[in-house]
């Protein structure tokens, strides 16, 4: 399977310590080996401003077959500064909250 990264936005934010953190939002464009559609997953990066080899990542699995579904939803969690910790949970709501929506 082919994966593409795309950086869409680093945010730095400070943690409950007043520690320095740079948070990376990526897009994740994946082709299925059948030449179907393309998946999009978000990934989110989270290392010390001050260390960028120490990382805490998460990526989901895929949310959307449209990219423009997929880059409103990292945009909003962009604009939340979600964290990799929170990652899976809340897109999980974000996604119950969208066939809520569709039912």
């Amino acid at each position: 399977m082919m994966q593409r990264e795309y950086l869409i936005e680093t945010r730095s934010v400070a943690d409950e310590k007043g520690n320095l953190l740079n948070l990376r939002y990526y897009l994740i464009e994946e082709e299925p080996p059948q030449s179907g559609a393309p998946l999009y997953r978000l990934c989110i990066r989270k290392s010390p401003a001050g260390n960028p080899d120490i990382q805490e990542s998460e990526s989901t699995p895929p949310v959307s077959s449209s990219e423009s579904c997929a880059r409103r939803m990292l945009c909003r969690l962009i604009r939340n500064a979600v964290t990799p910790v929170c990652l899976l949970e809340i897109v999980d709501d974000m996604l119950t909250c969208a066939e809520g929506q569709i039912s």
